[in-house]
């Protein structure tokens, strides 16, 4: 079994996706622990694809094209929006576009940085300290100095 490659998906949340189309032609179908199934259906040509609430949106051999089609999308739901990846001032964590100023530092509550962790579907306990919360997004923080 193929994996989607997915590139980006939205920073807040939205069902918002750009994938490469390493598949043309396949369909992939997800079942999630709550019942639901997600099918993708990947375009028989182009590159890449954006995708949107369940539908392709968007075909195009260019990257350039699909990170700027699917930040405008982006654009359509919320405002701050992260625009094209741009390498040594942004990383991806779990196909999250993150900025090394996003990242929780001891400024921030317990409960932001858990925010931080679940968006980027990085796990942690529950008993977990704020401390250990810290340690666990840096672990992650390709600019941070260990």
């Amino acid at each position: 079994m193929y994996k989607p490659m997915l590139i980006r998906r939205s920073t807040k949340g939205y069902n918002i996706r750009l994938y490469r189309n390493s598949t043309p032609g396949a369909t992939c179908t997800r079942k999630y622990g709550d019942g639901s199934t997600e099918v993708l259906d990947y375009p028989s040509s182009k590159k890449y694809f954006v995708w949107v609430e369940g539908e392709v949106v968007k075909r195009t051999d260019s990257l350039k094209v699909a990170e700027e089609y699917y930040d405008d999308e982006c654009k359509k739901l919320y405002d701050d929006t992260h625009g094209r990846m741009v390498i040594g001032q942004s990383t991806l964590i779990n196909h999250i576009h993150t900025f090394k100023s996003e990242f929780p530092t001891a400024s921030n509550t317990k409960s932001e940085i858990q925010d931080f962790l679940d968006l980027r579907l990085l796990s942690y306990g529950s008993k977990d300290t704020k401390a250990q919360l810290l340690d666990k997004s840096e672990s992650v923080n390709p600019w941070s100095i260990k």
